[in-house]
């Protein structure tokens, strides 16, 4: 410390949801030193956000056990949707060949209890009761004003400052970013209760009728949420909950009859705002999750894209303050995510306009094409992979390495890459996702010989080697290739050989010979044939801060 009254950490949280809470996971798995600032007391007890994706899970695991939230929750098995009470088509969500599904439903209080026991379990605790009242950067950091509830301040200096404190963010507001957008006109009901009777065997419900659209999520056998468009009134009418008679006259118009509801835990009413800042970073300050971006609910986007928006930055701050500075690398934070925000405020607010179609021949329509789209099995796997965020990708990122393959099929640059599994020479199973986990790039080789993986790691700089890990893959049943004997003081990983799923290869784009490198989060970083072993090198520079010492 620099003084007994300042306290020092390397990322100050401004919030302790899910996006705070799962930015601190992840920075804490990768070995950089995190305080979380939270003004509520005590955890909240609302559910809020209900579902945490497919591909959300699969970035949390990388730094916890994400099997954790499928024993608190109820993973996806389908979801319905009728029209005027009649079924007319489902969506068979547990046909998902991911690794956690397509999701998993789960309130968000439980989310945030479970990622908080995690922290807990690594001697990371929330400091609740911690209002931030301002900060100031300067060139090393960032000095943070905090206050308790008892009014006692705090001086905090940290190396960057996130602000994951919500729609009404101290840290955006202090930033002075203005935050454009607008307020959707449809006044909607929400309600977390429990049903008995015929309720529809599903985790999700849509219902859609004259009188509105209502949809239904599943938490437990008995306990649901209920989110219904209000019947319409004068839109100068004031803000009023509904009741649970509310609730229990809108399921029996808007299709599902003979049922019960009973033991309210929240009902309330609400209104859609779509607003997004234009950039989530100012120098050594950010923003994730609501702070950013908020949006229509609609397909439980906006946890998840929150919670992305942490898992994105985590290992580019990592990188910086172990190897690179500042410099493109955490600049791409704000490109990549932005460009995703903008893309999830817009879909939302498309599915919600076609969910409120009052229009009696667009009603006709629109039942009319999900009854013919979802016949089909290419459509499922679509809305399978769209809704469980399996399709997010960075195209476009300002931190591309190259694509040197001669035939650029499968996976492009930027694309999520599955999770590829192994098995190494001892016989031990090895997975890419377990690999990425701490924050490491992983390289390789598919049946380039025995060291084409290990030759591109060794090309690059001493200082950043450990930041990679390298495996040379060859096909089941190949010839048996055993690691060469070196003087090389690498370090026992650069030497792993096995068998690969050659299938799951050459949908990357590897039938033939080659090299992939894949960014700590999984997405498709560079490419190139088997003598390309400079790509790993060429996408360091990419990344790194002009002027960065290239050894040491």
């Amino acid at each position: 410390m620099t003084n007994s009254m300042t306290n020092e950490t390397e990322v100050l949280i401004a919030g302790a949801g899910p996006v705070g809470l799962a930015l601190a996971a992840q920075l804490n798995g990768m070995g950089i030193e995190v305080a979380i600032m939270e003004q509520r007391e005590t955890p909240s007890q609302l559910s809020k956000a209900g579902v945490v994706w497919g591909r959300s899970l699969e970035l949390l695991d990388l730094c916890m056990n994400a099997d954790d939230f499928l024993r608190a929750g109820r993973p996806l098995r389908k979801a319905l949707i009728f029209s005027e009470g009649q079924e007319i088509a489902a969506i068979d969500f547990a046909k998902s060949d991911n690794p956690f599904g397509t999701g998993v439903m789960i309130p968000q209080n439980e989310t945030e209890r479970v990622i908080t026991e995690h922290l807990e379990s690594q001697g990371v605790s929330i400091r609740r009761g911690m209002e931030l009242e301002g900060f100031e950067q300067h060139p090393q950091g960032v000095r943070c004003e905090v206050r308790s509830s008892d009014g006692q301040p705090e001086q905090w200096q940290a190396d960057y400052l996130v602000g994951c404190d919500g729609a009404h963010s101290t840290v955006r507001h202090t930033l002075g970013l203005d935050f454009p957008g607008q307020q959707e006109s449809h006044r909607w009901w929400l309600a977390d209760v429990s049903a008995k009777g015929n309720m529809p065997d599903s985790e999700m419900v849509v219902c859609w009728s004259r009188s509105g659209i209502l949809v239904l999520f599943r938490f437990t056998e008995s306990k649901w949420r209920l989110i219904a468009e209000k019947p319409r009134t004068d839109p100068d009418t004031l803000h009023r909950d509904p009741t649970l008679a509310d609730m229990q006259t809108l399921m029996k118009e808007r299709g599902i009859g003979n049922i019960e509801l009973y033991d309210p835990l929240w009902l309330s009413e609400f209104r859609i705002n779509e607003r997004k800042v234009d950039q989530y970073q100012v120098d050594r300050v950010f923003l994730a999750g609501d702070a950013a971006h908020i949006h229509s609910p609609v397909g439980g986007q906006g946890m998840n894209t929150g919670i992305q928006d942490a898992c994105n930055l985590a290992w580019k701050i990592a990188w910086s303050q172990k190897l690179l500075g500042q410099g493109p690398l955490l600049q791409s934070y704000s490109s990549e995510r932005s460009r995703i925000g903008d893309l999830v405020v817009r879909t939302t607010s498309h599915a919600t306009k076609i969910a409120t179609v009052e229009l009696r021949p667009l009603q006709w329509v629109r039942k009319t094409f999900a009854k013919i789209a979802l016949h089909f099995e290419w459509t499922q796997e679509l809305a399978r992979q769209n809704i469980a965020e399996y399709t997010v990708s960075y195209p476009n990122s300002t931190i591309q390495g190259l694509d040197l393959r001669k035939q650029k099929s499968g996976l492009r640059l930027g694309e999520r890459v599955p999770d590829l599994s192994w098995t190494d020479a001892n016989g031990d199973a090895k997975s890419l996702y377990a690999t990425l986990g701490g924050g490491h790039a992983v390289l390789i080789g598919w049946k380039t010989g025995m060291s084409a993986a290990r030759i591109a790691i060794e090309s690059l700089p001493v200082t950043v080697q450990n930041f990679f890990r390298a495996f040379d893959l060859h096909e089941s049943g190949s010839e048996n290739i055993q690691s060469e004997n070196t003087d090389s003081d690498m370090p026992t990983q650069f030497h792993e050989f096995g068998t690969a799923e050659a299938e799951a290869l050459k949908q990357i784009g590897l039938s033939q010979a080659g090299l992939i490198l894949i960014r700590p989060d999984g997405y498709l970083a560079a490419a190139g044939e088997p003598e390309a072993t400079s790509i790993a090198l060429q996408w360091l520079n990419t990344i790194r801060e002009p002027g960065t010492p290239r050894d040491s």
